[in-house]
C-alpha cells in the first residue's frame, strides 16, 4: 500500500528521466525553412525567398503533420544513433502507457515509420504490454486502498459479481 506521495515520486522520477533523455540529445539534423515575402505594392514581383536554418524540436506529436516531422527527424537519428532512438522511443511509449496518457496511436504509426511494419508491430505490442503491466502495478500499489475507501459499496458489488 503506497501513498499519494509515493505515486507522485514515481511519476516525477519517470518524467525527469524522460526529460533528461530528450534534453541531452546527440547533435541533430537541421532543416531549411523557407519564408516567402511578397511585396504587396508590386503584383508582378515573384517574392523574396528567405532561407533560415531551424533545428527540430522533440515533442509528442499531436497531429499528423507533427508526426511526419518527428518521423523525419528520428529517421536521421536512427541512421546515426540507433540505440538512442530505440531507447528514447521505448521510454516515451512505456511512459505514455504506464500513466494512461492518450495518444499511443501516434506512437504506433511512428513505430511503423521508424522500424518498418513488422518490427514496429512487434515493438508496439511488447511496449503496450509492458506499459499496461506497469499501469496495473502502479494502480495496485498506490490506488487500491483509495478506491476501496472511497467506493466501498461499488467494490463490494463488483467482488460479489466476480
Amino acid at each position: 500500500m503506497g501513498s499519494i506521495s509515493g505515486l507522485l515520486s514515481v511519476v516525477g522520477a519517470a518524467t525527469l528521466y524522460l526529460y533528461l533523455l530528450s534534453t541531452f540529445l546527440p547533435p541533430g539534423p537541421q532543416h531549411l525553412h523557407r519564408r516567402h515575402a511578397v511585396e504587396l505594392n508590386n503584383e508582378s514581383a515573384e517574392g523574396d525567398v528567405d532561407v533560415e536554418v531551424v533545428e527540430y524540436r522533440l515533442k509528442f506529436p499531436s497531429d499528423l503533420d507533427e508526426l511526419r516531422e518527428l518521423a523525419e527527424m528520428l529517421q536521421f537519428y536512427k541512421t546515426e544513433h540507433t540505440g538512442y532512438v530505440v531507447l528514447l522511443f521505448c521510454s516515451a511509449y512505456i511512459y505514455k502507457q504506464s500513466f494512461a496518457i492518450p495518444g499511443s496511436s501516434f506512437l504506433n504509426m511512428l513505430a511503423g515509420a521508424l522500424f518498418g511494419p513488422w518490427q514496429g508491430l512487434v515493438l508496439a505490442c511488447l511496449l503496450t504490454t509492458t506499459g499496461s503491466t506497469f499501469c496495473y502495478l502502479l494502480s495496485a500499489a498506490f490506488g487500491k486502498s483509495y478506491v476501496t475507501r472511497l467506493f466501498p459499496d461499488k467494490v463490494d458489488m463488483l467482488q460479489n459479481k466476480v
